[in-house]
C-alpha cells in the first residue's frame, strides 16, 4: 500500500470513529506502517496546503500525532520516528510545497509541532518571520490578546480547557521574546478563566511563558482578582516547576497573594476515588495511571500519562458516564491492574521528580487530576532504582536469599511476555539492534553488541522493572518478586544475555526491526 492509500485509509477510520482522541488512538494502532512509510508525512504536509475540510483538519491532526509518536520511537532508540522527522523538515524545502504554504497553512502546521512538544523545522520558522505581518493581519498570529480573547468570548466561561488549547496554539508559534509578553497580558485579565490559564502557563515547557504566567498571577494579587482555587493551587504548583527564573517570580508572587490573606486550603474534591488502575511501563517506559472518580455531578475519569525521560507526559480529566465506559471496553483497560491510591499517587509523585531533574515541566491538566483526586500533598519524590529496591524490600529479604532462590527469582521472568502483555512488546529500540548489526560480521556478533550498548542502560532497565513491581506489589500480586528479583541481578552486574526478559528484549527488537524492514520494502 503506498502512502497516501494508507493516510486515506486513516483518515476515514478517523471520520468513522466517534472516540476520545481519535488521532492518537489511529496513530498508536498503526505507528509502524505511518512513521515508518516513505512519504507520509509529505502527503499529510499535502493536505495542510489543500482546501479548507474535515479531511485537512484530520490530517493535521494525524500529523500532530505521529510528530508526538516519532519523538517518542526516538526516545526509546527506535529508527523510524527520526526519519519520519527527516522527512517531513525535508518536505518543508520542496518547492512545490513552499510556494503554496500561505499564512493560514504556516501556522497551522507551526502549530502541530507545538503542540507536539518538538521544535519546528527551521525552514517552516523562516517561512514563519517572513510572514508574521501577513499573519498578524489575518488574525491568526496574537500580537493583540484582548483581539483573541474576544474572539472566543463565548468560551471564556464554558470550557477553560478550550480555551488554554486554543491560546496555546496561538502562543506556540510566537517567537520566545513575545511570549513572555503575551502570557502576562491573559494571565492578568480580570476574567476568572485567564487565572486558570496563568495556573496552567506556569508549567508550560517554554520559560518565558512560565515567567508571563508568573507575572500576571502576581498582577492579579495586587489587584486582588485572584480566585481562591488558583491562590490554593500556586504553592502546590511551585513545586512542581523547575527551579528557575519563573518560579522564584512566582515566589515573590506568592509572597504578595499571601500578605494580601489572598491564599486558602485547597478545596475538597466533589467526587470520590471509587476505583484506581495502574499499568505495567511498555516498551517506551510509558506507563499509564487512571482513577475513575464518583459523585458531584456527574462521574469522571482522571489519567495521568508517565514516560521515560519526559516525566508526566499528559494529564486530564474528563468528566461523563462515556468517558468511564470507553475506558472500561477498551483494549486499554485489559493492561491495567486495580492498585491502591497509595500507588498511583506516589507513582504521579517520582514521574514530576523524573521530569524535573530533566527540567522538563508536567502536563499541565495536572492541576486538574489535583483538584479532582484531592492530591494536597503532591511534592516531586526522586527514587533511584536503589531507593525502588528500598521501598519495595526495606528488609533487604530479596539479598540474602540462598543462590537457587534468587535464580528462580531471575528466571520467572521468562513467563512476563506471556502473563503481562505489556510486557511481550518490550524492545531496546531497533536503532541499537541496526547500529549492533553494521559493527559486527555475524550473527553472534551482532548479539553481543547489542547487549554491550544496553550495558549503559541497566538501571534504565533496572527502574522499567521496579516500576512495575510497585504496581504489582500495590495489587497484592506476588510476581512483584520476581520483578525485583530480576531488577536487582541486572543492577548487580549479571550477564544481560542470561536474563530471560532480557533474552525476549533481544528477539523482540529482531522482528520489530524486521517488521520495519518489510514496510520499507
Amino acid at each position: 500500500m503506498g502512502p497516501a492509500e494508507l493516510v486515506q485509509d486513516c483518515l476515514d477510520e478517523m471520520r468513522e470513529s466517534d472516540g476520545f482522541a481519535v488521532a492518537g488512538d489511529v496513530a498508536e494502532t498503526h505507528r509502524v506502517a505511518l512513521l515508518g512509510t516513505v512519504g507520509v508525512a509529505a502527503v499529510l504536509i499535502g493536505y495542510a496546503v489543500g482546501v479548507h475540510d474535515s479531511d485537512r483538519d484530520d490530517a493535521l491532526d494525524l500529523f500532530e500525532a505521529l510528530i508526538r509518536a516519532a519523538l517518542q520511537d526516538e526516545e526509546g532508540g527506535g529508527r523510524i520516528g527520526a526519519r519520519f522527522l527527516d522527512e517531513a523538515a525535508r518536505a518543508m524545502r520542496v518547492p512545490a510545497f513552499t510556494d503554496r504554504l500561505d499564512p493560514p497553512t504556516i501556522h497551522d502546521l507551526a502549530r502541530a509541532y507545538a503542540r507536539a512538544g518538538a521544535e519546528a523545522p527551521p525552514e517552516l520558522v523562516q517561512h514563519l518571520i517572513g510572514q508574521m505581518g501577513e499573519l498578524r493581519k489575518s488574525g491568526r498570529l496574537p500580537f493583540d490578546p484582548d483581539s483573541e480573547i474576544e474572539r472566543m468570548r463565548e468560551v471564556l466561561d464554558l470550557d477553560e480547557h478550550y480555551l488554554h488549547r486554543k491560546l496555546d496554539e496561538r502562543i506556540g508559534v510566537l517567537p520566545e521574546e513575545l511570549r513572555a509578553a503575551f502570557a502576562y497580558e491573559v494571565a492578568c485579565r480580570d476574567e476568572a478563566v485567564c487565572g486558570r490559564i496563568a495556573m496552567y502557563w506556569l508549567l508550560d515547557d517554554s520559560e518565558e511563558v512560565r515567567l508571563g504566567a508568573a507575572e500576571g498571577f502576581r498582577e492579579r494579587a495586587v489587584r486582588g482578582i485572584v480566585e481562591p482555587v488558583s491562590a490554593a493551587l500556586v504553592p502546590l504548583i511551585r513545586n512542581w516547576m523547575p527551579a528557575d527564573a519563573g518560579r522564584t517570580l512566582l515566589d515573590e508572587a506568592l509572597a504578595e497573594a499571601r500578605r494580601r490573606e489572598l491564599v486558602a486550603p485547597l478545596p475538597r474534591p466533589e467526587r470520590r476515588r471509587a476505583e484506581i488502575y495502574g499499568s505495567i511501563p511498555d516498551k517506551w517506559g510509558t506507563q499509564m495511571l487512571r482513577a475513575v472518580l464518583q459523585g458531584g455531578d456527574e462521574p469522571a475519569l482522571a489519567t495521568v500519562v508517565t514516560e521515560l525521560g519526559r516525566g508526566i507526559a499528559e494529564a486530564v480529566v474528563i468528566p461523563g458516564m462515556e468517558a468511564i465506559g470507553e475506558f472500561l471496553d477498551s483494549d486499554v483497560f485489559d493492561t491495567m491492574i486495580e492498585i491502591p491510591w497509595e500507588t498511583f499517587e506516589e507513582q504521579v509523585a517520582v514521574a514530576l521528580a523524573e521530569g524535573l531533574a530533566l527540567k522538563q515541566t508536567p502536563a499541565a491538566g495536572l492541576v486538574d487530576v489535583a483538584l479532582a483526586c484531592g492530591m494536597r500533598e503532591l511534592r516531586p519524590r526522586a527514587m533511584t532504582a536503589g531507593d525502588w529496591l528500598s521501598e519495595l524490600d526495606p528488609n533487604d529479604e530479596i539479598a540474602v536469599l540462598p543462590a537457587p532462590v534468587r535464580e528462580e527469582l531471575t528466571g520467572g521472568s521468562a513467563a512476563w511476555p506471556e502473563d503481562y502483555r505489556v510486557v511481550k512488546g518490550w524492545s531496546a529500540g531497533t536503532a541499537v539492534l541496526q547500529e549492533a548489526r553494521e559493527a559486527a560480521d555475524g550473527a553472534d556478533r551482532a548479539m553481543a553488541g547489542f547487549f554491550a550498548r544496553l550495558e549503559s542502560r541497566r538501571e534504565d532497565w533496572a527502574l522499567r522493572m521496579l516500576r512495575s513491581a510497585h504496581v504489582l506489589k500495590g495489587a497484592g500480586n506476588v510476581d512483584w518478586r520476581t520483578f525485583a528479583g530480576t531488577a536487582k541481578s541486572v543492577l548487580e552486574g549479571r550477564a544481560l544475555e542470561t536474563i530471560p526478559i532480557m533474552e525476549h528484549v533481544w528477539q523482540r527488537t529482531n522482528r520489530d526491526l524486521a517488521v520495519e524492514e518489510l514496510r520499507a520494502g
